[in-house]
């Protein structure tokens, strides 16, 4: 029996919505296949380059992160490394290294499980553990950096130091170290006043290539003194071994130094253009290899050459009147007021100086400020030996910041199966790994205070003074 007109005209309207419905969920299903994640997704969604607001190039990102890793601690490894044993030392190296690359990765995998705009591992901070995370682990960050600025402030010293005394005398006026101090804060106290070092951001590369211009000098010096003669020689060996568990924390407490950008992590992968995991991968890797061969040959060349005699600052085992290495002194001072390694605390600076929650408070922010240059500048003057410092930076800052935080924010933040995974107990190692470093070397540090390092009395046949 025919169909009525009316049915007719309705069953038509029906199958032409079931087929527009066919044909959507085809699109969206093909849209669905198209962006399937794999293993080089980007984490989040691209933008059209010409709109795309974030400029970080997997190059410039490499280069962001080895200086802020490479700096004033890569001169005291050398004696870090006679302090542990050449031997001893080269594993804590290589541990620190894996640490430290595993504890990148669980901060930027924490911010995935995070939600929101993540800027930095303070915003990570507060996700995990609320208000309180987020205040210490500014308080950290300040402390810690605010230690660094300290060490900066004696290597200054150190490196200036000769310099003064080649060119006005050893007994002149600019050769004291009150002076030699005073004037480059003065010059730089007007810089850490900004609130965005943005005119700073092309100096990476600058700071990477000055580091490697001073330990082509120590490399070079080695190899002229035949890398300080036997490696058993009987009246200077090359230690292989700690002489005592305080060596042995020292040498770990330094080491830690040399790998510490976790604070830089975050923002340098928020301006990443591409954030993939294949770049993620290429930038951690690339950088943390590089610093570590850096880190390896100016240690290995510098320990093999004065062994014993290796100061807590390698370029004081350079006579005065060594061109070479007051070239290399005095563009190094440059590099490191340049990227003076206080500024990273900026913001968390801002947010105490926001009491009342308006808006930071200029003059809070003049007087913070002031006060931790100031204050710095203080103990760098009294402070006699730069390993006192190193020792709380690397038992207390860098420890909590590559072995305590990042597992700690990733285990709150992430997902777990009801299983525990590798991933689960890889983190949990790393953060019980920290706090035994923190206690030991912490002890360590206030035993160093209380029974400082003797300093180093060189002989004249290895002090280098006929290169």
């Amino acid at each position: 029996m025919a169909d009525k007109p009316g049915e007719t005209s309705i069953n038509s309207e029906y199958f032409d919505v079931r087929i527009a419905e066919n044909h959507l969920e085809k699109e969206d299903k093909d849209k669905d296949e198209s962006v399937t994640v794999t293993e080089s997704s980007p984490l989040l969604p691209l933008i059209d380059s010409d709109v795309h607001e974030r400029t970080g190039t997997v190059f410039s990102s490499i280069f962001t992160l080895i200086s802020t890793m490479v700096g004033g601690g890569v001169l005291s490894l050398p004696f870090a490394f006679q302090q542990g044993g050449f031997i001893v030392t080269s594993v804590i190296l290589l541990c620190v290294l894996m640490a430290s690359t595993h504890g990148a990765f669980l901060i930027i995998n924490s911010k995935r499980y995070c939600q929101g705009k993540i800027k930095n591992v303070e915003d990570v901070a507060y996700i995990a553990f609320g208000n309180k995370g987020k205040i210490l682990t500014q308080v950290v960050f300040i402390v810690s950096l605010f230690l660094y600025s300290v060490a900066y402030w004696i290597l200054i010293a150190d490196q200036i130091t000769p310099i003064m005394v080649l060119l006005v005398g050893p007994h002149s006026f600019w050769s004291k170290k009150i002076i030699i101090l005073t004037i480059p804060m003065l010059v730089i106290f007007p810089i850490t006043l900004l609130k965005s070092l943005n005119s700073l951001r092309f100096t990476s590369i600058l700071s990477v290539a000055c580091v490697v211009f001073l330990a082509g000098v120590i490399i070079f010096k080695s190899v002229k003194n035949s890398f300080g003669g036997p490696v058993n020689d009987a009246k200077n060996p090359v230690k292989l071994w700690p002489d005592n568990f305080g060596g042995l924390l020292t040498a770990i407490a330094i080491s830690g130094l040399t790998f510490s950008c976790h604070f830089n992590i975050l923002p340098m992968h928020g301006e990443l253009r591409y954030q993939t995991r294949t770049n993620k991968r290429i930038i951690l890797y690339t950088a943390m290899g590089i610093t570590y061969v850096l880190n390896v040959l100016v240690s290995s060349f510098g320990v093999f050459q004065f062994r014993e005699f290796t100061d807590q600052d390698i370029t004081k085992n350079y006579p005065h009147k060594d061109n070479l290495v007051n070239a290399g002194r005095l563009i190094w001072r440059i590099e490191s007021r340049t990227l003076l390694p206080s500024q990273p605390s900026l913001t968390s600076l801002e947010y105490l100086s926001n009491i009342t929650g308006t808006g930071p408070s200029r003059l809070m922010w003049f007087l913070e400020t002031g006060f931790l240059v100031i204050f710095g500048y203080v103990l760098a003057y009294y402070i006699p030996q730069v390993a006192i410092v190193w020792g709380f930076v690397g038992a207390i800052g860098t420890t909590i910041m590559i072995y305590i935080l990042p597992p700690a924010f990733y285990l709150r933040v992430r997902i777990h199966p009801q299983r525990p995974d590798l991933k689960q107990v890889a983190a949990w190692g790393l953060m019980l790994t920290g706090f035994g470093v923190f206690v030991v070397g912490t002890y360590q540090s206030f035993a160093n205070v209380i029974d400082p390092i003797p300093h180093i009395a060189r002989s004249h046949i290895i002090t280098n003074s006929t290169l």
